[in-house]
């Protein structure tokens, strides 16, 4: 009877055991949604979505941005007291101890990406976490394109037809192709008849051009307003600004909106 009760024991001893290593210990259940790309976890452990960014709703400095409300009821919809699954980059929490990830859904949606597709959110990469860049950048063009939430109201700054994205890093004089060896370090996604405006082809990786339409426009087209931004900043600025006084490069206006916003110091063109 005793050799009964042990194998009993140890048969339900290797069951539990095996239950522990198939529950999903990696999923994480949400309590709150803070805006549309930060989350409260049960834990108490705040997580900012990266390689997006979607209008500001909280910000202590800034009022509720255009659209802000609406990509934190669409994250609220789709996370709120649901399980979650964290994916990490290379970088993996930012100076406020936020934890910075990808979010999957328990059925496989990847929350960063469909904020960005339905246009709640933006393309905001910053390296060293850079792994679905060129996926995010490909669907907030598909976004614009079909004037997808954010972009409702967007006023096209440049044909759709030299819409073609290409990439430049923080502190280089070149536009890349996407899988160039000098975008190791940075890769900032930019339209290519923006990359244009302000820096030359890399002659390593070939990236396409724009063809001079003199012989169909001959008359000067009015020149696209610069401003500038620093390395690490996430504004735009006047020549001049004291923010610029550690970095300062020139980006044109409309390419400058899709990632920065204006600084309240310079009060820079908008």
């Amino acid at each position: 009877m005793k050799k009964l009760h042990l194998n009993l024991f140890f048969v339900l001893l290797i069951l539990l055991l095996l239950i522990s290593l198939t529950l999903p210990e990696d999923f994480y259940r949400v309590v709150r949604v803070i805006d549309g790309d930060t989350i409260e976890l049960e834990n108490g452990r705040m997580v900012r979505l990266i390689g997006i960014d979607t209008p500001e709703t909280v910000h202590p400095s800034k009022s509720v941005e255009y659209y802000g409300k609406e990509a934190g009821e669409f994250t609220r919809k789709m996370v709120e007291g649901k399980r979650i699954k964290l994916e990490l980059d290379i970088q993996k929490q930012d100076k406020y101890n936020r934890l910075l990830a990808y979010v999957y859904l328990e059925d496989g949606t990847f929350l960063n990406a469909e904020l960005v597709k339905q246009g709640y959110a933006k393309v905001s990469t910053y390296p060293p976490n850079v792994k679905y860049v060129d996926l995010f950048t490909k669907l907030q063009v598909e976004a614009r394109e079909n004037s997808r939430g954010l972009w409702k109201e967007e006023v096209q700054a440049y044909p759709i037809s030299e819409g073609e994205i290409v990439y430049v890093t923080k502190t280089g004089s070149k536009y890349h192709r996407g899988n160039c060896r000098y975008l190791s370090k940075s890769k900032i996604p930019i339209q290519l008849n923006e990359a244009v405006l302000n820096y030359t082809p890399c002659s390593v990786c070939n990236p396409p051009v724009l063809e001079e339409k003199k012989t169909v426009q001959p008359q000067p087209q009015k020149k696209e307003i610069t401003v500038y931004v620093t390395k690490t900043g996430s504004k735009y600025h006047r020549a001049g600004c004291r923010y610029l006084r550690k970095s300062m490069i020139p980006m044109s206006l409309s390419a400058a909106k899709l990632r920065y916003s204006p600084c309240s110091v310079c009060n820079p063109p908008r």
